[in-house]
């Protein structure tokens, strides 16, 4: 059943879509295996899943449903949307649950097993969402127009595969990071006591996005070195100036090639106090000890075991930080507060690419600490992105 455009509908806004046909086709057939081993007649990536969507088809709304015959897709797009990966999809301006629902009676899914990407938080995708993503009055809406199907989560359908990256994604991994570096290097160019904080955000956010990154915001925290909690900015601290002796921690993110790549490096506009050093030794210790560390086959619980019980026997504390690279919301996800004790048995493989930055803590928990950026899997072991002289940057 074709759908076109609706009159008045205007251009939808461009996107990055430079991937080959190939990888197109790798995704479509890996998702198409990982679905028929569990056992759907099709994957649903419903209204609300952007990112997944985004992944299938390289445009920046839509929604698919694949059938796991190897018949081809349907896609709905976003008014005038198309691209080589998608040259005909169904056109829409706001009819997407009549047309979502039309899709699976087309392709004769009225009973069916359908799998729902995005319905609940995946092991390694929508590690952020416990709920999900999908739009459900949408869902909802599709699913009344085949009501002898059976609708089941399949997250980790589609998450699976972003997990393992192709030769083509770890290429953008890896070209991501260096935009992501040189957002680093234009904090440290400019951060100097006296700096409208404002400023400097904007400049290295303009940096990023001069160097072909999408947009994504930068996290900083500015605060004097000490203080309990400090303010942490995700827009440009307006009216504030950096003062002597502030502790300036960073997120800068970089997305190249739709991969999400990040770097941190605390810098500080002082002399680094005695009472810190241990702490950034440690972190140093553990830093590298987790490198040596990942590797195929090694499962996540394993290595959140070995991070967080490093810094006990030497009277101080450690903690497991990681996430994915990838598309947005990747996992596994480890951070102070999230564990994902559903990945304790994952292993780590091949083409696996985190961000890798633990965390050292004093004893009490007062002094914090946190450095690393990006890596990549291999055969053997893994690839450090982020080739940094490993501490705390003092700018006296």
């Amino acid at each position: 059943m074709p759908w076109t455009t609706p009159p008045g509908a205007g251009a939808t806004v461009h996107i990055w879509n430079g991937y080959s046909l190939a990888e197109r086709d790798r995704r479509w057939r890996a998702v198409r295996e990982n679905a028929g081993k569990a056992g759907f007649d099709c994957i649903l990536i419903p209204l609300g899943d952007g990112i997944d969507a985004r992944y299938m088809t390289q445009l920046r709304c839509s929604a698919m449903a694949l059938p796991t015959d190897g018949r081809a897709p349907i896609v709905i797009a976003d008014r005038k949307s198309s691209n080589r990966w998608v040259p005909e999809p169904w056109q829409t301006g706001r009819e997407w649950a009549e047309l979502m629902g039309e899709a699976l009676l087309d392709l004769g899914m009225e009973r069916a097993r359908v799998g729902v990407a995005g319905l609940k938080g995946g092991t390694v995708t929508h590690r952020s969402s416990i709920d999900g993503v999908v739009n459900h009055t949408a869902l909802e809406h599709a699913m009344g127009k085949v009501p002898n199907a059976r609708f089941e989560n399949a997250t980790d359908v589609v998450g699976i595969v972003r997990y393992v990256k192709s030769a083509e994604e770890i290429e953008f991994v890896r070209r991501s990071a260096q935009v992501a570096n040189a957002g680093l290097d234009e904090l440290l160019k400019l951060a100097r006591p006296g700096a409208d904080a404002g400023v400097l955000y904007a400049a290295v956010l303009a940096r990023l996005l001069e160097l072909g990154s999408e947009y994504f915001p930068l996290t900083l925290t500015i605060d004097p070195i000490g203080t309990a909690k400090p303010k942490r900015y995700t827009n440009p601290p307006i009216g504030r100036r950096l003062e002597s002796n502030a502790l300036i921690t960073n997120e800068i993110n970089a997305i190249v090639g739709a991969q999400l790549t990040e770097v941190c490096q605390p810098i500080l506009l002082g002399k680094i106090p005695a009472e810190w050093k241990p702490v950034i030794e440690l972190q140093k210790e553990i830093y590298e000890a987790g490198l040596q560390m990942i590797k195929p086959g090694v499962t996540f619980g394993a290595l959140k075991d070995f991070v967080n019980g490093f810094g006990a026997p030497r009277g101080m504390k450690t903690a497991i930080q990681l996430h994915g690279c990838g598309y947005g919301d990747d996992g596994p996800l480890f951070t102070l507060r999230a564990q994902s004790d559903r990945a304790r048995e994952l292993a780590i493989e091949p083409g696996n690419a985190f961000v890798w930055k633990p965390m050292a803590l004093s004893a009490d928990g007062k002094i914090q600490f946190t450095f690393g950026g990006p890596l990549i899997v291999t055969e053997n072991g893994c690839e450090s992105l982020f080739k940094r002289t490993h501490g705390m940057l003092a700018i006296v």
